[in-house]
């Protein structure tokens, strides 16, 4: 319904709270009570998906009516109902033709009728007259909501959209603190370098503690011991201490070798 003026003043009674359905079969009872046949052709009646117009045929004697009904409650009918209804009783052959609406017509749509003259139109006030009994029987079954329901909803709805958007924001807040997180610390190594100072002069000496230097010693010769002849029996007297002299001369190599063996696994190389 975009580019339709609002109404100047909205309801909320019984009739607002109705049904399309409901005003639909509302209206044909009143018209049976006055008399006319009805023919229920609109969606209302159930036998159709579109009505093509047109929801409901009054018959009576001569007379043959047609009858759109608009349930708005917020925005004015306009003309292009008046001009379509027209179309349709001329197609019909009909002899009068009416627009009721539950809320109110544009200057436009009351020219429209007043200038064809085939039109009449029913605006809301004209409908609850009509209604009336009707009305009363629903506000007897249902009691009407306070007057600050209507704008308690809409103020409920408004809350609702804020919070959503408030948690809509959070949430975008909060994706782009994570980002910008994980970013910061895929490219820390980037923005952090180690420096490290040099002494005057752009070099460092490194200073070397030096070894003492141990020059290999070579391995001491070794002694060729003459191992003496055993000791045969029968031996004379002058070959017994030829052996023995050549005993003591072995053993005193012996005893050198191993000092000197000694001495040279003493000294390590530093």
């Amino acid at each position: 319904m975009t580019g339709l003026k609002n109404v100047r003043n909205r309801r909320d009674d019984a009739l607002a709270r109705v049904g399309w359905d409901q005003l639909e079969t509302m209206l044909a009872d009143y018209y049976r009570g006055q008399g006319w046949s009805v023919d229920h052709v609109g969606t209302g009646g159930g036998r159709t998906r579109f009505d093509g117009g047109i929801d409901l045929k009054l018959r009576k004697d001569n007379e043959y009516v047609l009858v759109q009904c608009k349930h708005w409650n917020a925005k004015q009918v306009p003309h292009n109902a008046v001009n379509e209804l027209l179309g349709l009783k001329t197609n019909e052959n009909a002899t009068g033709a009416i627009v009721i609406t539950s809320g109110e017509f544009t200057q436009a749509a009351h020219e429209a009728a007043t200038r064809q003259g085939h039109v009449q139109l029913v605006d809301g006030d004209s409908l609850r007259a009509m209604l009336g009994p009707q009305l009363d029987a629903l506000t007897s079954l249902v009691p009407p909501l306070p007057i600050a329901a209507s704008s308690y909803r809409r103020k409920r709805r408004e809350r609702s959209v804020g919070e959503r958007s408030a948690l809509l924001f959070g949430a975008l807040v909060f994706a782009v603190v994570v980002c910008y997180g994980l970013f910061r610390l895929a490219t820390w190594p980037m923005h952090h370098t180690f420096q490290v100072q040099l002494p005057q002069g752009g070099s460092v000496r490194v200073q070397r503690t030096p070894v003492p230097y141990t020059r290999p010693q070579a391995p001491a010769p070794e002694a060729k011991v003459e191992i003496p002849p055993r000791v045969e029996p029968g031996m004379t007297g002058a070959e017994k201490e030829e052996w023995e002299r050549k005993n003591a001369e072995s053993m005193r190599i012996l005893e050198e070798n191993e000092k000197q063996e000694t001495e040279a696994g003493a000294v390590e190389p530093g």
